[in-house]
C-alpha cells in the first residue's frame, strides 16, 4: 500500500498477517465447563459474636438464621452495596470467607467451579496493614442452590479450607 511521505518519497508498507492460536489444556477446558455463576455481596459486617477469636472463618449456608448469626447489615450514607435480596436464601446458597486481624482485607474472586459436587472457590486477597485497628473482613458470594459434597477455599493459590457438607 503506497503512502506519500512529506519529503516527496513514496513509502510502501508491506503487511504481514498471522494467526495466533491459543491452545488450552483439557484441565482449563473442564474448568470453564464447570464454572458456576456467582454474585458477590457487600454492605455487611461480621458479628462480633461469630467466632471472634478465630483469624479466619468459613461459612456455607442456605438458611437465613445461620446467615444472620454471622452477619449484620451495615448502612452508610450514599450506600450502593449489593445485598442479598429478601428471601433469596430459599433459592440461593451463600459461601463466605472471613479474615480477621490488624489489616483490612480486600477480596478478588478468580473463579468458582463445580466438579461433581466438589465446589472450588478461588480468590486472591490483598491486605492493608493497620497500626491502630482490628478488622473482620468478609467475602460473601451467593450461587443458585445446588447439591454439593464440599467447598474448597483456595486463597492466593493455596488451599486453606475444605468444608465437607
Amino acid at each position: 500500500m503506497p503512502i506519500n511521505h512529506s519529503s516527496g518519497r513514496t513509502l510502501t508498507l508491506i503487511g504481514i498477517f498471522f494467526t495466533l492460536i491459543i491452545a488450552s489444556s483439557s484441565e482449563e477446558k473442564n474448568e470453564n465447563l464447570n464454572q458456576i455463576d456467582f454474585e458477590v455481596h457487600s454492605g455487611y459486617f461480621v458479628s462480633n459474636k461469630f467466632e471472634p477469636k478465630k483469624p479466619q472463618s468459613f461459612i456455607v449456608t442456605a438458611e437465613q438464621k445461620s446467615f444472620d448469626s454471622a452477619f449484620g447489615v451495615a448502612f452508610v450514607q450514599g450506600d450502593k452495596s449489593n445485598r442479598l435480596k429478601e428471601g433469596s436464601l430459599q433459592s440461593r446458597l451463600v459461601i463466605s470467607a472471613i479474615r480477621r486481624g490488624s489489616f483490612f482485607c480486600e477480596f478478588d474472586v478468580v473463579s468458582l467451579t463445580n466438579n461433581e459436587g466438589e465446589l472450588e472457590l478461588r480468590y486472591n486477597t490483598k491486605k492493608k496493614k493497620s497500626q491502630t485497628a482490628e478488622f473482620s473482613c468478609p467475602l460473601i458470594i451467593s450461587i443458585p442452590k445446588i447439591d454439593y459434597k464440599s467447598v474448597k477455599f483456595i486463597e492466593n493459590g493455596k488451599l486453606i479450607k475444605n468444608l465437607e457438607k
